[in-house]
């Protein structure tokens, strides 16, 4: 059996303004939990219901004075790149103007990798980077 990422963590210097913007930006449901537990948010992003397209990962958001994490980055998968853009400048983040391919052509907002999708790097009100997924889906397997 593979190792898989079974859940995530977002490091924020203020847990409620992040907590705000990923609910804004992407509908997730947040859960606070008690003092006893440091006020640590559960992310829910979905339902995994067994369903190919339900499959994914919940999270949380904890506060942190200072960063401290140098973690990897989440990919967030999205039906429409640009309305998901719109969201995020709307909840407080920022969008990256600039994706560079390995040649140095710049590919503006959203970049268009054959087979893959059409993706836009990210920032939420916290500092971390995330890229936004819109796939390819011509390219999966048909069931």
């Amino acid at each position: 059996m593979a190792n898989r990422i079974v859940h995530f963590e977002i490091e924020a210097k203020d847990k409620d303004r992040a907590k705000e913007f990923y609910s804004k930006a992407f509908g997730w449901e947040m859960e606070v939990q008690g003092p006893e537990m440091g006020g640590y948010i559960v992310v829910k992003t979905g339902e995994n219901t067994g369903k190919m397209e339900d499959i994914g990962i919940n999270g949380g958001i904890y506060q942190e004075e200072q960063k401290k994490l140098n973690a990897f980055s989440c990919v967030v998968g999205v039906d429409d790149v640009q309305k998901a853009i719109a969201d995020v400048r709307a909840a407080g983040g920022k969008v990256d103007e600039h994706n560079m391919t390995p040649d140095g052509h710049d590919m503006g907002e959203v970049m268009d990798i054959p087979t893959i999708g059409k993706y836009a790097k990210c920032e939420d009100t916290e500092g971390n980077r995330f890229t936004l997924l819109q796939p390819d889906l011509s390219s999966m397997p048909q069931a």
